[in-house]
């Protein structure tokens, strides 16, 4: 699934059985501009840095807020309107108040209570913990050990490994079960395998917070030494069978179909019909796994490490993920935000309880609380807007295809019949996801956090050997994001990014279609990057492309993986170019299609250019672009992103696209050889 923005966390938890009223609703506030003349640096040269030309006044004024490791003026700020709406629906049902229309209004309420129930969770205090303890105390053989990691699983944790039901990448009209690589506490494999930058400091500080850790649990020393050592060991063996995040981008490397027989040679020592048994999946058979030699060493860790390493790790991994839920007390909450904040965000406080709780009943209930978020924000206007829009993208889509000089005839004739199967999906689905079998009791909300795992867990197994659905949407009506899914080919753009910045009904359509329409083209052109390049129009993984068209994509895809490569997100940590080569791919593509689409229409309506802040039509379009990419990132979040976020810094996603194309060089009369207008011998360009 490829979006236009990756989330680097999850959000906060917290308190009160009882939910507080709730607050008076609040005053209207006051319009967005379409573009924001104090956001803007004039005294900058929009040739030499567009970023800080467009952005450089908001960056100066602005605080990135104590919770936060990030702050940006588009998806930060509207995500935090959002959910100041959302809480106002979670706090209604909470407290018994919620629109007779709102469905499962009940267990919304009940979620969102159990995790504001701080005083509750204070209380309970380590009971729940030891509980789920006791269960993994009790394996006294391998056979329990996989009985116990198959429950585990079924509540939603993903250790050792990760699993999806997903469509077979090479029929797509199959699902079936995906093993993932997984098991890592730590972002990623360089923290555990390379000493470059921070990584030994980042090592010893989490070796300190695991004893930390398991002590505020109640472990003895000699105990919580014991089970962290053991911890540290078997993680770093499953981090270096890793493949790196890069390699995993490869759709091809990552479909290794095996079904159970091969999973059964791949870890002849792991009992996989216990733990599909257990799982409530005994039949199962159609399997694929990303990283084969990963699911090898799972199987040899095993058979080999210790009862009591596989029982320090499972606990280990049942505490952190409840205190990543807030769903423990409050010391063990604590540190574990000392020591993410210190190694990876930066955030100076955790976030307050509500905005914590909004984000994971939104996680657990999203469909749920979506329902009643767009019958309340999001208008018939809004959908029906964008859906005409996604059709001016496709439509200059439809042109760039036919104009492109190095794409010969059977391979456009290919790509022309993907780009009119692609299916659009605005707001919100046509069915909304039932949760009638979801248990959620409002007296724990540790259990509630397992029973939302139980509940996704078995969601997940039951489409295996099921029709594809193709009304499912993977992502909830408020989230503001986007996302491309090469195996469905389709796009899905849910109401909560629908809005300002990005969707602003008091701005010239020259604004939108710079802010709005970039999201769109980006998502469109996901479906033919370097990834999304390999799936066909019916979703599956097959080289459809004449040899020499696909060498060509392959020499003008590296033009910008060398130029990404080059960027430093700090001094000294430059960015991967490949690993985010199919981002930078859609954001020079979506920018294209958008610039186009946009130009088609004032063609179209030559009346309709309206004047603002001094800016022609043209150069609207890239300031409403940039304005809403402006954002600022602490040292550690930055460092963090540059290893693991397949997306580039936004000063990158403005100043890199921008810098290939000739419109923006025209629109601010940049001279080539300039750092916005690089000479058209260096000039990256694929669609």
């Amino acid at each position: 699934m490829r979006r236009i923005l990756s989330f680097a966390a999850l959000i906060a938890v917290a308190a009160c059985r009882t939910a507080p009223p709730a607050p008076p609703a609040p005053a209207a506030a006051a319009p967005l501009p379409p573009l924001d003349e104090a956001a803007l640096d004039r005294s900058a040269d929009a040739c030499q840095d567009f970023y800080r030309f467009a952005c450089g006044g908001w960056i100066a004024r602005t605080e990135i807020p104590a919770d936060r490791s990030a702050w940006s003026r588009g998806f930060a700020e509207l995500d935090e309107r959002n959910t100041a709406q959302l809480r106002r629906i979670l706090e209604a049902a909470a407290a018994g108040r919620a629109d007779p229309a709102d469905a499962f209004s009940g267990k919304v309420g009940d979620y969102f209570g159990s995790c504001m129930d701080e005083r509750g969770i204070e209380a309970r205090g380590l009971a729940d913990l030891k509980a789920g303890w006791a269960r993994i105390d009790a394996i006294a053989d391998r056979p329990a050990l996989a009985a116990e990691l198959a429950r585990l699983h079924g509540a939603g944790m993903t250790a050792p490994f990760g699993l999806l039901a997903d469509q077979d990448a090479k029929d797509a009209t199959q699902v079936i079960l995906i093993v993932n690589q997984g098991g890592l506490s730590l972002p990623d494999r360089e923290y555990y395998l390379s000493d470059a930058g921070k990584n030994p400091e980042i090592r010893r500080a989490w070796a300190a917070h695991l004893r930390k850790m398991l002590g505020l649990a109640g472990l003895p020393p000699a105990q919580a030494e014991a089970g962290a050592a053991a911890v540290e060991q078997l993680e770093t063996a499953l981090a270096r069978t890793h493949w790196t995040r890069a390699e995993l981008r490869d759709p091809s490397r990552i479909y290794n179909r095996v079904d159970r027989a091969g999973l059964e040679r791949l870890a002849p020592d792991f009992p996989w019909a216990r733990f599909f048994a257990e799982l409530g999946q005994p039949g199962l058979d159609a399997v694929s796994v990303t990283t084969p030699a990963f699911v090898a060493e799972v199987g040899k860790q095993f058979a080999s490490a210790p009862l009591d390493a596989w029982k320090a790790y499972l606990r280990w991994r049942l505490l952190d993920d409840m205190a990543a839920f807030r769903a423990v007390p409050a010391a063990l909450v604590q540190e574990r935000f000392a020591f993410q904040s210190a190694s990876f965000s930066g955030a100076k406080e955790l976030q307050p309880r509500w905005k914590h709780c909004v984000g994971v009943t939104d996680e657990a209930l999203g469909f749920a609380l979506g329902q009643a978020y767009v019958r309340r924000h999001f208008g018939a206007e809004g959908k029906d807007r964008t859906t005409r829009l996604v059709a001016e993208i496709e439509k200059a889509m439809e042109a760039d295809l036919g104009s492109l000089s190095w794409m010969d005839a059977p391979t456009r004739e290919r790509a022309r019949e993907k780009l009119a199967r692609v299916v659009n999906k605005v707001g919100y689905p046509d069915a909304w996801r039932d949760y009638s079998t979801m248990r959620v009791d409002r007296g724990s909300f540790f259990a509630n956090v397992l029973a939302a795992g139980r509940f996704e867990t078995n969601r997940q197994l039951a489409k295996i050997g099921k029709p594809v659905d193709r009304g499912e949407w993977l992502m909830s009506p408020p989230a503001v994001n986007a996302y491309y899914n090469a195996s469905m080919n389709e796009m899905v753009f849910p109401a909560g990014i629908l809005q300002p910045p990005f969707f602003n009904r008091e701005a010239p359509e020259t604004v939108n279609y710079g802010a709005i329409g970039m999201v769109l083209g980006h998502e469109l052109t996901h479906g033919f990057d370097d990834e999304g390049r390999q799936y066909d129009a019916l979703g599956n993984l097959r080289d459809w492309w004449t040899p020499a068209v696909g060498a060509e994509f392959d020499r003008r895809a590296a033009c910008l993986e060398k130029q990404y490569g080059a960027y430093e997100a700090l001094p000294g940590v430059r960015l991967d170019g490949k690993l985010t080569l199919g981002e930078n791919i859609a954001d020079l593509g979506g920018l294209k299609l958008a610039f186009a689409a946009m130009q088609a229409a004032r063609r179209a309506q030559p009346a309709g250019d309206r004047a603002l802040l001094g800016f022609t039509p043209e150069q609207q379009f890239f300031v409403g672009y940039a304005q809403s990419w402006c954002s600022k990132y602490r040292e550690q979040e930055a460092r963090r992103r540059a290893v693991v976020d397949p997306h580039s810094p936004p000063r990158f996603r403005v100043n890199g696209p921008l810098s290939n194309l000739p419109e923006f060089a025209r629109a601010f009369a940049c001279a080539e050889g300039t750092p916005m207008a690089r000479p058209a011998a260096e000039r990256c360009e694929i669609w």
